[in-house]
Order: C-alpha cells, then sequence, then structure tokens
C-alpha cells in the first residue's frame, strides 16, 4: 500500500512552492526546512505538510507540501482545513476568555457554577466544588487523562455527554496539585461556554471567535458535513481514516487552514490584522501565556508554557489525533510565529517546527539545561513505596479488588480472582508509581478493542490513591482510548 501510494504522492503536485504566495519567491532562510518537509512527503512517509509562519505582524511564509487527498490527487495548499486536535483547547480557551471578560464567568469560581445541574462529575480526593474553571484550563483539575473518538461507521456513536462525565469524570488527586493532561477537562469547557452564552458550543465559536478574526476557512465539526476543502486523515501506511468525532467539542474538533491559524496566531501576539476584531484585551491574552501560579510552568490558559529555549520564551500548542499531527508555537517577544499541519502522523513534526524557528533565531541552536530538580528526584530510592497493597479499582459500572506487591526487582498487579500480571514499571519514586499492566477491567467500555492499563498512583502514608488508564489502541484507526477508573490501596505490611 505505502509503495502504491508513495508513487501517487510522486507522480502528483508534491514538489516545494505548492500552494507558495503568487508572485513570491521562498525565503532563503527555510531551505533547509523546505529539504525536510519534501523528503518527508516524497518519501511517502506522510501524505502531506503545510506551514505558515509570520514574523513582525506579516506573514512572510505560507506554502502546502504533498497531497490532501491521496486518492483523487488533491494538493494540499495553506488555505486547505486541517484537523486540529487539541489545538482546538485554545480555541476553546480564548472563547472561554470572552465569557470572562464579560464577566459572565469567574475563573477562580467553583466549574459547577457554570454547567448544568445534570452534569455529574464525582470526587475521591476533594469536593466537586474545589474544582475551579481555572483548573480546568490548566489542566489541574485533579481529574485523570481521558480520550475517546467515535468513528463514523462505528456503531451507535457518541454517548450523550451526561453520561460520559458520569462515567469518566472523576476526581481523582486532590484540584491544584499537579498538571495532568485532560481532555475531558476541555470538552466541560465547551459544556461551560455553551451554557453560560445560551448558544450551542460551534454557533459560539463561529460566531465569537472565528467569524470576528477573519477565519474563513475553519469551522468546528459536529459530524454535518464541512464547507470548505479540507484533508482527509491517514494511518502510518497511508490508509484513509474515516471522520470521527470527540465526547464533545472544546478538547479537539476544530478544523482550520494553515493560513486561518497563523491569523489566529498573530491575533495572540498582539497583532491585529486590519479585517480582525478585537475580540480579547492584551490584558486577557497575556493572562492566558502566564506562569500562574508561579509554581505552575507547565499549562495556562490554553497554552503550553514548557516550552523556553535557550532564554527565549515560547507558548505553544500542539495537535494530535487519528491522522492528526500538529503545531502552533509562538514567541512573543520576538513577534514570530509558526504552524505546521500534518494529516498523518509525523515523527520529524518537531524537528520541521524547531528548524523553522531555528532560522529565524540562531541562538536557539544553544544546549537547553539539564533539569537538576528532576534528576535529583530521579536519583531517590523508592524504598517507602516497598510492600504489599490492597484495595479496590472503582469503575464506572463494578468495583475489583486489587492487590500491588512493589520491591526492588519490580512490581506484580492481581486484578480480582486473575493471575498475578507482572508491571512495566515507568517510574518509581517514593511517593509516585507509575507504570503499565495486562489484567482485565472488563466494563463494556474497555472490552470494545484490545486494552492495556496504567497505573499512575501517588502514596500518602500507607496509602495508595489514584487512577488506572484502560489504554485502547485502534491501529487501524491510528487511535488510541484512555478509559480513566478510580484506585485506592492500603499498605497491608511494612517490609
Amino acid at each position: 500500500m505505502r509503495t502504491l501510494l508513495s508513487l501517487a504522492l510522486m507522480l502528483g503536485l508534491v514538489v516545494p512552492a505548492c500552494g507558495q504566495t503568487a508572485g513570491s519567491s521562498p525565503d532563503p532562510r527555510f531551505s533547509k526546512v523546505r529539504e525536510m518537509i519534501t523528503g518527508q512527503v516524497m518519501g511517502g512517509v506522510v501524505p502531506s505538510i503545510v506551514v505558515a509562519v509570520a514574523e513582525n505582524g506579516e506573514i512572510i511564509w505560507q506554502e502546502g507540501f504533498g497531497l490532501s487527498d491521496v486518492e483523487n490527487r488533491v494538493p494540499a495548499t495553506p488555505h486547505t482545513m486541517y484537523r486540529l486536535g487539541s489545538i482546538s483547547k485554545t480555541i476553546a480557551a480564548t472563547g472561554l476568555m470572552i465569557l470572562v471578560e464579560e464577566g459572565k464567568v469567574d475563573l477562580d469560581e467553583p466549574a459547577l457554577e457554570y454547567l448544568p445541574k445534570d452534569v455529574g462529575l464525582r470526587a475521591f480526593e476533594a469536593k466537586v466544588e474545589d474544582v475551579t474553571v481555572r483548573h480546568l484550563l490548566n489542566n489541574r483539575s485533579g481529574m485523570p487523562a481521558y480520550a475517546e473518538s467515535f468513528f463514523e461507521d462505528d456503531p451507535g456513536g457518541p454517548r450523550p455527554f451526561d453520561e460520559t462525565v458520569r462515567r469518566y469524570g472523576i476526581v481523582t488527586y486532590p484540584p491544584g496539585q499537579s498538571f495532568i493532561y485532560c481532555n475531558l477537562g476541555y470538552q466541560l469547557i465547551g459544556r461551560i461556554v455553551a451554557h453560560v452564552s445560551g448558544m450551542s458550543y460551534d454557533e459560539f465559536i463561529e460566531e465569537r471567535v472565528l467569524a470576528p478574526l477573519g477565519m474563513t476557512e475553519s469551522q468546528v465539526y459536529k459530524g454535518s458535513p464541512l464547507r470548505h476543502h479540507y484533508a482527509f486523515c491517514y494511518t502510518q501506511d497511508l490508509k484513509k481514516i474515516p471522520q470521527y468525532l470527540d465526547g464533545y467539542p472544546g478538547a479537539g474538533g476544530n478544523y482550520s487552514s494553515a493560513h486561518d491559524l497563523i491569523r489566529f496566531a498573530m491575533f495572540h501576539l498582539g497583532d491585529n490584522l486590519p479585517d480582525q476584531e478585537a475580540i480579547l484585551s492584551d490584558r486577557s491574552i497575556n493572562s492566558m501565556q502566564e506562569k500562574y501560579p508561579p509554581s505552575n510552568r507547565r499549562y495556562g490558559l490554553g497554552w503550553s508554557l514548557d516550552g523556553d529555549e535557550g532564554g527565549f520564551r515560547s507558548v505553544y500548542h500542539g495537535g494530535e489525533g487519528p491522522g492528526v499531527d500538529n503545531m502552533m508555537r509562538l514567541f512573543p517577544e520576538e513577534d514570530i510565529a509558526a504552524v505546521v499541519l500534518c494529516n498523518a502522523e509525523c515523527e520529524e513534526l518537531y524537528n520541521i517546527q524547531k528548524a523553522i524557528f531555528e532560522a529565524m533565531i540562531p541562538e536557539l541552536v544553544e544546549p537547553e539545561p539539564v533539569d537538576t530538580i528532576a534528576a535529583e528526584q530521579e536519583s531517590e530510592g523508592p524504598g517507602e513505596m516497598y510492600g504489599t497493597w490492597r484495595g479496590h479499582i472503582v469503575a464506572y459500572d463494578r468495583e475489583l479488588e486489587v492487590q500491588l506487591e512493589v520491591d526492588s526487582l519490580g512490581a506484580k498487579v492481581m486484578v480480582a480472582d486473575q493471575p498475578q500480571d507482572d508491571m512495566e514499571v515507568w517510574m518509581l519514586t517514593p511517593s509516585f508509581l507509575l507504570g503499565m499492566f495486562d489484567a482485565r477491567i472488563p466494563t463494556p467500555d474497555n472490552e470494545r478493542y484490545p486494552y492495556r492499563n496504567r497505573l499512575a498512583v501517588v502514596r500518602e502514608g500507607d496509602r495508595l490513591y489514584g487512577a488506572v488508564i484502560t489504554v485502547s489502541q485502534r491501529v487501524d484507526r491510528a487511535g488510541e482510548n484512555e478509559l480513566p477508573s478510580r484506585v485506592e490501596l492500603r499498605r497491608s505490611n511494612k517490609e
């Protein structure tokens, strides 16, 4: 399959300059990047890559490489809409901040204040009222990871969102304690936007964000036909992936062209274009990019904050999913931004975007400082975790006994009456254990696809608490579901 489609790509319109602005020549600073991209596309590694770059309030480069539709040999251009994946979170946060500026939402009030009463979050390590809107926005709500895609050829389709919250809206860690990337948190942000505004989420985003910013090649996908030419998504062997929906928009689901998205990025740099409205004040834009509270250095209000390099401050958001691999990154003080969109998994995505910024900021090639704090944490002995722990996994429809044994050789798990299972330990410190195991947690949702389980527990004295995430692979769709359950264990003996 890959050989035939690679040939189709090479016979198609894949040479550089596809989609280049008429009458312009490529910026010589980006010759290395263009070679990298051409190698990925001409080699049949990915169907297409589209880039757009802005500097000092102007779009200085936008270009498409490869095919947005391999089967029909349709070229990709900067005006082709791509599925954005989690870059949609930055758009959702922008919409929410409009309501904050209007005084309709307070970031530090309980999220429940702005949700319908029948949205049933459950808290195990706090009160539900302790989860604020800000916690949802900066991925510090205490909810574990969640991800789920519903393809158009799957039977049934998405369940009602309130039911998804009932099953997987669980607070398993203290809110505000740490960063845990959680799609469900942003789906709740989308629900807040809809409930507070009195509009559907897609109507609000399109009327209050996309239209005022002149993003005419962008849309919130809700299952109806897209109104503009878009790129199909593909697996790594270049098999077309059917359209799909998330449980609720907010965390994903947006489509946008590279041309539109770089304009969105420029707005967040403060470079309002003549045809754009100032939908947010500079103060709100800056607050979205702040490390607040100061201990939070991972994720702001819709922006990842851990991308600083060589003394240069950077904010960004990636977007991944079935047939999706994207990056939008800004260097605010340098007034530059870049967007890279791809309609398949692209292992070179990081290097491509890095090469763009190295061409504009040569100092970025300096080596990054060593994280001494992380190194010290890794050097601590994990002996406090050694022993036998017993407790329960609480899934949405059942409770299962579980036993965990940890020693210097690793860890073993036994769920209910199943055989003991060796755990693949990823991290073990005196206060934290992360690993994978294969025992069954046989809920109907879990049993749809082959899966493994990721255990993430925190130690508090002689108690372990946290979540076990069932991770199911959709190899034929290049996708992955993550479905969380609560877990709590007590030490049964000390060593």
